[in-house]
């Protein structure tokens, strides 16, 4: 028997390629074990209804356990007082993560072109759960190192029209770091377009100032003047900071 379940995105699980809806709960429970888990079964309840008792919670975890083994059974294993995804249930979000450590660590040049779809999305979007926070904030962070680590390792190759999906990507998922920003102003340089460079300067540094109240920091002002070292009125425009220098 398959098991598949989804997180990244609307909740879904599949037995055998069938979809099998469940109650909310139930739904609740399996993705803190996928996510969180192993874990306790108290905290697993802690979690789950963090205003409840913690008899009032330990006993909606029983009653969400039961309707859960009532339409999708064999996906959480009990070991003890432990909850844990079973082994043969298959998480979308290990794909992701052997995807990332491929691509950070492995030495094989990653695929020019469109990163994975799945890229930017949201772990169970709309649920509104606090314990969600940990978990989307990893998958963020990891997911915008690996792309920054792709366009870097393209880029490097000789490959910047490859790299730019990957920079822009990055910036999609952390537009705030200047990391990412700096990569993909470099990669605009890199395949002979200094305007789009400077565009995605002018933007990020609106973008940085309307919302953060800061400017871009150093690098990425030098990244810009390299571009245009003899001077251009749109780069002062830009930052008066650098046209003073």
């Amino acid at each position: 028997m398959r098991r598949e379940l989804r997180v990244i995105g609307p909740f879904q699980v599949r037995v055998d390629g069938q979809v099998r809806p469940m109650p909310h709960s139930a739904e609740r429970v399996l993705a803190v074990v996928a996510l969180v888990g192993p874990l306790a079964r108290s905290r697993a309840a802690a979690l789950l209804w963090p205003d409840a008792s913690p008899s009032r919670a330990g006993a909606n975890l029983r009653a969400a356990l039961s309707r859960l083994g009532d339409v999708a059974e064999g996906f959480v294993h009990l070991s003890g007082e432990v909850l844990a995804l079973a082994e043969e249930a298959s998480l979308d979000l290990d794909t992701a993560f052997a995807w990332i450590n491929a691509t950070i660590y492995d030495d094989v040049l990653p695929a020019a072109g469109a990163p994975p779809a799945w890229i930017g999305r949201t772990l169970l979007p709309g649920w509104g759960d606090g314990w969600l926070t940990g978990p989307n904030e990893r998958l963020q962070m990891l997911e915008a190192q690996a792309l920054g680590s792709a366009a870097e390792r393209l880029l490097a190759a000789g490959h910047p029209d490859g790299a730019l999906p990957y920079a822009l990507s990055a910036v999609e998922v952390q537009p705030w770091s200047e990391s990412a920003n700096r990569l993909t102003i470099e990669i605009h340089a890199r395949r002979g377009d200094p305007s789009n460079a400077l565009r995605h300067y002018r933007r990020f540094r609106h973008a940085l100032g309307l919302e953060l109240g800061v400017e871009p920091g150093p690098d990425i002002r030098a990244a810009i003047r390299q571009l245009y070292p003899f001077g251009n009125p749109l780069v002062e425009a830009v930052d008066p900071q650098a046209a003073r220098r």
